[in-house]
């Protein structure tokens, strides 16, 4: 618990919090005390109010581009709202469109959804005619000095403490590893767990995909702009090694089924191997808190014992089994072994290097830092073009909101209800293109205000002091934005709690504000509700196939690249590893599709099962391409087979099909069937050869290890090649057969 609120404390989000306190604090108290014009103080934290959802993290060069705009837009919203507010037939249609034209802009992506959110708020708050005491024009400029003062400020913030956003993220990305191969753990020994163990990787393997995109953001860019400091080439290392985790856990998938046959009455030979992944993951959470403490590793000696356990488990197994009848068993435990031991030694690379940070500054491992690998953001006006359709989630997402914002204003003005922006604001900071994630921030937003009300209502009635007030306001209001982005509940709780300690300090009517304050909440909440259930929804199931379609063209060039791998004709390895990461976050979007559909009412889910078929399939598939991919490069082959080529053109043709039968276009037959028969009689029979040579060396010539050793590694690539093969060649049938499926459902009942 303390080490949780340490870690708290020392955050980039509580030092967010704080410089948003200083940024706010500093315009109000010189206003007020030293030029007697509070108003004026107030104008400018406004102008830091509107524009902090900004100063999010990522690349300098792409924050400030992101705030520059922030303060333009909220700028221009509080100066037209500011003139048509008192008009309410004006401010309907002018509501209407700033909302939809605000909204929008987030086609562009998340830091323009944040630049989206500064608007929208600007434009709500200005309803509140906070610039009575003086003109709508001066009151704007005040608004504008106040967003160039925070950005100044927050430039300042991360100039000072530019390692700590690094920092945290590393630390979260390691976390997430760790749950992931908790997960993974979990998956071996609760067989009745395992389709909600699935999707929760699949849930991880999104958010996971998500921070390392971030992170190539920052990484990168601070590589570009001041060169490879041993600072940031460290960073870059711990990285590289928590991306290269993630892709060879997802690069050997194991046969759950097949361990299940195999050791169903020999779980003693599989404990082993549970033992040392949950000793990775502990430890990973360990080195997670080690590097926000900018503290030295502890090396664990444990994962070497664990390891040392795990070969004497195979060697029973072995001579137990026997080699030949043991033989799948026993090369199910030897792969399983190689993977969890590189896993372990990429753990010890993070040792080493955390601990050359703790001890010197020198470090000369050269780290890649392929420009390429940032994913480049469109911001061309076909974005906007290309989205103008109510095809588009967000396109009908801004029009939905545009409708509720202006019947909340109705319903506000008519009924009279006290302080009625604040259902305005409500509907901004609930409403998301979906509905499962309007759904959670609904719950979670009464519930922190109710929470919030009563704390504060008990606060209010055992204390009368306008200092205290204020002390707490400040606080709960650091607290509020430090934990906006950790846990949204207890955001709200706070958030209600510096609204009514403010109000406190100028009215003794506290409880008028408190119930205000949770009858807009409701009547917010619910619009918001309303509305994405009967306002031009946007269900999942209408957007998915966009993903799937990523997905299969994606993995299409990655497994071309395998190839050129496998023949050695690919001269960039680099091409290579950017096919890869690109598959990877296909199928991270594919995967946050789906957990997006599991938050959604149960007769929403139109075709869950089939879509749940897809993306099982599709995670396979990548989990197969990526372990063929890092087998093919890792190890010397002892011969090409021309017959790769003909799986790989094959799969390649069956990718192609899925993507047309989900077009509901008629499928292409390029190939005849009896390619990929031949192909794997050719490796089987190749394989066979191996096998007799292998027994027969075995049993007449026991003394030439030499020669036993490189026969048994030859099976061993002829066995895993074909069987990647042949799994990805069934994987991508299986795709076309399950696509068909629930493309005929869609075609039934589009003519029903």
């Amino acid at each position: 618990m303390l080490d949780t609120i340490r870690r708290f404390i020392i955050s980039a989000d509580f030092y967010k919090g704080v410089t948003f306190i200083i940024a706010s604090l500093v315009p109000i108290l010189l206003f007020h005390f030293v030029l007697d014009a509070a108003h004026i103080g107030f104008a400018i934290a406004l102008g830091v109010f509107y524009n902090a959802p900004t100063n999010s993290p990522g690349s300098v060069k792409h924050r400030t581009y992101g705030m520059l705009v922030s303060i333009i837009l909220t700028t221009l919203a509080t100066l037209v709202i500011g003139y048509v507010a008192s008009n309410i037939w004006v401010a309907l249609p002018v509501l209407g469109i700033f909302t939809f034209a605000i909204s929008y802009i987030s086609v562009y992506g998340f830091r323009a959804s944040l630049v989206s959110l500064s608007g929208l708020m600007a434009m709500v708050v200005s309803f509140a005619h906070t610039y009575v005491h003086m003109s709508v024009l001066d009151y704007t400029m005040y608004v504008f000095v106040g967003g160039i003062w925070y950005l100044l400020i927050a430039s300042m913030a991360n100039f000072l403490n530019p390692k700590m956003y690094i920092e945290e993220l590393l630390s979260d990305t390691m976390t997430l590893t760790a749950e992931f191969l908790e997960t993974r753990s979990k998956l071996l020994v609760e067989k009745k767990e395992r389709e909600k163990l699935n999707t929760k990787l699949f849930t991880l393997q999104a958010e996971l995909t998500t921070k390392h995109e971030t992170l190539r953001d920052v990484l990168l860019t601070s590589r570009e702009k001041s060169g490879l400091s041993n600072r940031i080439r460290r960073k870059l290392m711990i990285f590289i090694e928590l991306v290269d985790m993630l892709e060879l856990a997802v690069a050997n998938p194991i046969n759950y089924k097949k361990v299940d046959k195999i050791f169903k009455n020999k779980q003693e030979y599989i404990t082993p191997f549970v033992a040392l992944i949950d000793e990775m993951a502990e430890h990973l959470h360990y080195i997670s808190k080690v590097i926000i403490r900018d503290e030295k590793v502890k090396v664990n000696k444990g994962l070497n014992v664990k390891l040392k356990a795990i070969k004497k488990a195979i060697d029973t197994y072995k001579d137990n089994e026997g080699e030949v009848d043991g033989r799948d068993g026993f090369y199910m435990l030897v792969n399983l072994f190689e993977y969890q031991s590189t896993q372990v030694k990429k753990i010890k690379v993070l040792e080493r290097v955390l601990n050359v940070i703790t001890r010197n500054n020198k470090l000369t491992q050269n780290v890649n830092t392929d420009i390429r690998f940032l994913t480049p953001q469109d911001y061309g006006w076909n974005k906007l073009i290309v989205n103008f359709s109510l095809k588009s989630s967000i396109f009908r997402h801004s029009l939905r909101l545009s409708i509720a914002m202006v019947f909340g204003f109705l319903l506000g003005h008519f009924f009279e209800i006290q302080n009625s922006y604040w259902i305005l604001l409500t509907l901004v900071v609930i409403m998301r293109p979906s509905y499962g994630l309007t759904k959670e921030r609904m719950k979670h937003r009464v519930i922190g205000t109710f929470l919030g009300a009563v704390i504060a209502l008990g606060v209010v009635y055992l204390v009368d002091s306008t200092l205290v007030f204020g002390i707490l306001a400040g606080l709960s209001l650091i607290l509020a934005l430090a934990l906006v982005q950790l846990n949204y509940r207890t955001f709200a709780m706070f958030i209600t709690l510096h609204i009514v300690f403010m109000y406190a300090m100028y009215s003794p009517n506290v409880l008028h504000a408190i119930q205000f304050r949770i009858i807009d909440t409701l009547v917010g909440g619910g619009i918001a509700m309303l509305a994405n259930l009967f306002l031009f929804p946007s269900w999942e199931f209408m957007t998915v196939y966009d993903s799937v379609l990523d997905t299969l063209a994606s993995n299409r060039v990655y497994l071309k690249n395998i190839e050129k791998v496998y023949d050695g004709k690919l001269m960039d390895i680099e091409d290579y590893k950017l096919s890869r990461k690109n598959s990877f976050l296909a199928m991270g979007e594919l995967n946050s599709a789906f957990q997006r559909m599991t938050q959604e009412p149960k007769n929403k889910r139109k075709y869950f099962s089939e879509i749940y078929d897809i993306v099982v399939l599709a995670n396979t598939f990548l989990s197969s391409l990526a372990s063929l991919g890092t087998f093919v490069r890792k190890h010397e082959l002892y011969e090409h087979s021309d017959q790769f080529s003909v799986f790989v053109v094959n799969i390649v043709d069956n990718l192609t099909n899925a993507r047309q039968v989900i077009r509901g276009q008629e499928m292409s037959k390029i190939h005849e069937e009896n390619e990929i028969i031949e192909a794997k009689n050719s490796f089987e029979k190749k394989f066979q050869e191996l096998t007799h040579k292998y027994d027969k060396i075995a049993v007449d010539d026991k003394s030439n290890e030499t020669e036993i050793s490189e026969v048994s590694l030859e099976i061993r690539q002829t066995q895993v090649i074909l069987e990647q093969l042949s799994y990805l060649y069934t994987l991508s049938e299986n795709l076309i057969q399950k696509i068909s499926v629930y493309q005929n459902k869609i075609t039934s009942d589009s003519n029903v």
